[in-house]
């Protein structure tokens, strides 16, 4: 026992000579994460850190979102990942079940600074995975230069689903090739509002909640916009022009978007200044799907103290600042939000104000399994070839298995 221990002991007193080793030698770490329009936030932190650790070099990868995960899983499966690397929550159950991330519960982190929601979300087994980046909520945008011509007030906190409707008919004019508003098959940015706006649920412990009358009546409305009010443009022509390149090019007056898209807005000529914000329009109750981003490292890194030094790095103060600054993304880490919402002209505070009633985007460990049903479900209704009843009852039949298995 007495030599068991002296082993111990000098193993703790050789680790730390060890990272300081790893940490004065000249090291060089990849940073993989997929949007252009957050590159100078990510290079700001990088750059910070290398400003306190001259012998660290940080690589970033940039890499579009319909890449970057199959590049991610060909990396996973050669056991090249990148030493750090942006994690969603669809993917997180996926690379941590593989053994594939970091474990960063020997960092004794203080998550306290971050939403309980986002933080919980790279938890698994008790297992942190990942440090919060960001958050996300949802707000209505609309175009102020098509509610100006036809005469229409914009919108404020007072609207609920009904006034939506209601002006979303009245601002489509097909003549021009305007429509109202966008009914888009996205979860997190469409449908998903709806449901928790009018008390229904997508998954609450791991029991689906399409076959729910409180989901089913918030998709009916969704899909009605465009079925029977004919405000939204066809399916079909988001495929062949995403509803928020429709926005910007002024055939959209009203859109439900996403926080993170707001860097891009501002980028582009078209639609720059000659858009706002409001919160979204209330339900049976408010909600607003909030999500999250994190950092996460690769378990088998040549080096990691020096990776897991760098993810502390970036879940602090100074690097969340830094990110904000750059208009990055609604920055995790609280009291720093308002860096981010600084840099707009514009109602952007309404993005972090809808916190307050967010609701976590839905989430289970098994959603990698039945995430992609979501959009068959939409798509055979939009399309007409399914009723509302019947799609979601058929998707309520594929995430319950998808889970008890």
């Amino acid at each position: 026992m007495k030599k068991l221990l002296s082993v111990l002991l000098a193993l703790m007193l050789f680790l730390p000579a060890m990272q300081v080793a790893f940490a004065d030698a000249p090291v060089t770490i990849t940073f993989a994460f997929w949007d252009t329009n957050q590159e100078p936030g990510m290079r700001a932190i990088a750059d910070a850190y290398t400003a306190k650790h001259p012998n660290v070099t940080v690589e970033t990868q940039v890499t579009p979102w319909t890449e970057y995960w199959t590049k991610l899983e060909a990396a996973a499966m050669g056991g090249e990942l990148p030493d750090v690397m942006w994690m969603h929550a669809n993917q997180i159950t996926k690379y941590a079940e593989a053994g594939a991330l970091l474990d960063l519960n020997d960092l004794n982190y203080d998550y306290s600074p971050y939403p309980e929601g986002v933080t919980s979300l790279y938890v698994m087994n008790d297992v942190h995975y990942a440090i919060p980046k960001d958050y996300d909520t949802i707000a209505l945008a609309y175009n102020k230069e098509i509610f100006d011509a036809a005469g229409v007030p914009y919108p404020d906190d007072t609207w609920d689903w009904a006034k939506l409707r209601e002006v979303s008919i009245k601002l489509t004019n097909k003549d021009k090739g305007i429509y109202g508003f966008g009914v888009a098959n996205t979860d997190q940015s469409g449908y998903h509002n709806f449901i928790y706006q009018n008390g229904g649920f997508v998954i609450k412990d791991g029991v689906a909640g399409y076959d729910q009358a409180a989901t089913q009546e918030a998709i009916q409305f969704y899909a009605d916009l465009y079925l029977k009010d004919g405000v939204s443009p066809s399916p079909e022509s988001f495929t062949d022009m995403s509803a928020d390149d429709q926005f910007c090019a002024g055939k959209l007056a009203m859109l439900y978007v996403g926080s993170w898209m707001m860097s891009s807005y501002t980028q582009n000529e078209m639609i720059n200044g000659k858009f706002d914000l409001a919160v979204l329009p209330k339900g049976k109750v408010r909600a607003s799907i909030y999500n999250g981003l994190g950092y996460a490292g690769a378990a088998n890194t040549k080096n990691p103290a020096v990776v897991k030094d760098f993810l502390a790095f970036c879940g602090t103060e100074e690097a969340n600042i830094l990110q904000a600054k750059a208009k990055a993304a609604i920055p995790a880490y609280k009291g720093t939000e308002h860096y981010f919402s600084d840099q707009f002209n514009f109602n952007i505070k309404c993005y972090s104000d809808m916190i307050e009633y967010g609701v976590q985007s839905p989430f289970s460990p098994r959603k990698s399994l039945w995430y992609d049903a979501q959009t068959e479900m939409m798509t055979s209704i939009l399309s007409g070839q399914a009723t509302v009843a019947d799609a979601c009852n058929a998707l309520q039949a594929t995430i319950t298995e998808a889970e008890a298995g």
